[in-house]
């Protein structure tokens, strides 16, 4: 059914499609790769959305997803997030990793490219950012979408990832396969990054059918190096994956995880004062005051449902809403997850922009 859906929906092809433009920005000194599709000449004109993209992937990702928008007459953005693909991969800080790097550099491309307002959307790590976006540019961001990940907001106490896995999300031990080093010692070619991005994407073993990812314990590299092929990605895409990623390997990618602390620290700084200011009125503060979609996908054993439950209770004007599949639901499930973000936006984000603009 999903492969089937999936012809169905227009979708940017990875090389030479004429709708999207490789460009690439120098931003606080490192440089962006990024696409850009512009909005179709035959709607009205009603704004730019950018578009930031998950682990492990790059902003094809959105390959689904940027015809439709350029549609309903946005301009696309989708950057290559630091680490991947076209864009810089610095090897000894995380601070470039981090959510504070990551808003500055957005909103340094928006001065760029001469924007005073966007709207933002996220996929798994991309969908953490653009909280945080919103949260250090409130005037810059109009609205947020997040498929599959949920809003936590920024903690006036440190946790580290072996307690938080220890304690509260079992479902999140893969990460600590990630920050472990191991897998840049044993994904560095393009065959074995092939391995890799298949494994990830749902893939199975050639012979015994077996998945070499669980969420609670990370990959099965014995399986992984016996993976076949996975549904989600033709095979043109799969080689442009690995070509993109064999650009920089895999430390780039996987340092997101390892950025934990650095997070506590800006966020301890630029939200709670350095400890000056009170708690729980800085969690009053931050609560988003933006139109924010969310997106559920009720398959997804990383990014679980329960860990969306305090929602509602953070977020004024939030629009809930599900999609039947796994943690890749921007691609198992492109025409339900086009319909609720263009329902969204017709329903909820366009009207406002417009009353905004008659101010």
């Amino acid at each position: 059914m999903a492969n089937n859906q999936r012809l169905t929906v227009d979708k940017i092809k990875v090389y030479n499609d004429p709708r999207v433009s490789f460009l690439s920005a120098f931003l606080n000194g490192h440089t962006y790769g990024y696409l850009f599709s512009p909005a179709s000449a035959s709607v009205p004109k009603r704004g730019t959305i950018f578009l930031i993209h998950g682990f492990p992937d790059i902003s094809m990702g959105w390959r689904y997803q940027i015809p439709f928008l350029t549609k309903l007459g946005l301009d696309v953005v989708a950057p290559d997030s630091m680490g991947y693909g076209r864009t810089d991969a610095p090897m000894w800080t995380l601070q470039d990793y981090s959510y504070k790097r990551a808003a500055d550099d957005m909103a340094e491309l928006c001065r760029q490219r001469g924007l005073t307002k966007i709207i933002l959307g996220g996929h798994d790590w991309g969908g953490t950012i653009v909280y945080r976006i919103a949260q250090y540019y409130p005037d810059l961001i109009t609205a947020v979408f997040s498929i599959c990940t949920p809003y936590f907001p920024p903690l006036p106490k440190y946790e580290p990832l072996g307690i938080l896995v220890q304690k509260r999300l079992p479902n999140f031990g893969y990460q600590e396969h990630f920050v472990s080093g191991e897998l840049e010692e044993v994904v560095k070619s393009k065959a074995e990054i092939r391995q890799f991005l298949v494994n990830l994407y749902g893939g199975r073993t050639k012979d015994t059918r077996e998945v070499g990812f669980d969420p609670n314990k990370g990959l099965d590299l014995a399986r992984q190096a016996c993976m076949g092929s996975t549904k989600l990605l033709a095979d043109e895409e799969l080689g442009y994956y690995v070509d993109e990623y064999a650009r920089h390997g895999v430390y780039g990618p996987l340092n997101w995880y390892r950025t934990r602390e650095v997070n506590y620290m800006n966020e301890w700084r630029d939200f709670f004062g350095n400890g000056q200011k009170d708690p729980a009125q800085a969690e009053q503060d931050l609560k988003l005051k933006q139109e924010v979609l969310f997106v559920l996908s009720k398959k997804d054993q990383a990014l679980q449902p329960f860990m969306a439950a305090k929602m509602p209770e953070r977020i004024a004007r939030l629009t809930w809403a599900e999609v039947d599949a796994g943690h890749w639901a921007l691609w198992e499930r492109p025409e339900d997850c086009n319909r609720i973000i263009g329902q969204w936006l017709e329903e909820k984000v366009f009207p406002m922009m417009a009353r905004e603009s008659r101010l």
